[in-house]
């Protein structure tokens, strides 16, 4: 089964996991995750914040914890985003929902491993930790994997890092907001892996 661990697709064939807006009418999608994106960090983040704890708090939708697989994608961006410390107070906000309601967290970090690595040592999340659009060498890799987090690679990885975290049980695979179907991703990432798409098999723990 092909499964997408993070699109930004509203309208996907396959399974895997919707990243939603606020405005989003989350009825229409089996998963889907939410959080506040580094990108969208400003000084004006706890009214954000506070958007996303009304949501948790009081669900538009009856089915709506049953369909929030995970606070995402949050994180830390040091090439675009707002200032710094800023996007630390509210990632490390948005860690502590996500410990506080038992759910996994999908991980955007662009060349802040170490700073988001030190925010996830302050909390034991009893959920899963994925790292998402994982493009790092496979030095990082070993790192993270080692921590028990998850990868999860979309259409530009790195083969050797795609290949330990297989080899660990904790390779994904995504769509992201490449365009691209998680099909053509899957063959992209059997070629590297010289098996058959059909081989690939991913962690069921978002669909188990």
């Amino acid at each position: 089964m092909l499964f997408d661990l993070h699109t930004h697709c509203k309208i996907n064939e396959f399974d895997g996991i919707v990243n939603c807006t606020f405005d989003d009418d989350f009825s229409l999608f089996p998963r889907f995750s939410l959080g506040i994106h580094p990108w969208d960090v400003d000084e004006h983040w706890e009214e954000k914040y506070a958007m996303l704890v009304g949501l948790l708090k009081n669900p538009p939708v009856g089915s709506f914890h049953d369909r929030l697989c995970a606070i995402g994608e949050i994180g830390m961006d040091k090439l675009r985003g707002g200032d710094m410390k800023i996007q630390e107070i509210c990632f490390m906000n948005q860690l502590a929902l996500a410990d506080s309601y038992q759910l996994p967290v999908i991980i955007h970090a662009v060349k802040t491993i170490n700073e988001v690595v030190t925010c996830l040592s302050r909390f034991q999340l009893s959920k899963q930790v994925v790292f998402h659009g994982f493009r790092g060498k496979p030095e990082q890799a070993a790192f993270l994997l080692s921590k028990g987090y998850y990868l999860s690679f979309g259409p530009k990885f790195n083969p050797e890092s795609l290949r330990l975290a297989y080899q660990s049980d904790r390779m994904f695979l995504e769509t992201d907001d490449s365009g691209m179907s998680i099909a053509d991703v899957y063959s992209l990432a059997a070629n590297s892996l010289s098996i058959s798409p059909t081989d690939i098999s991913v962690p069921g723990i978002f669909t188990s």
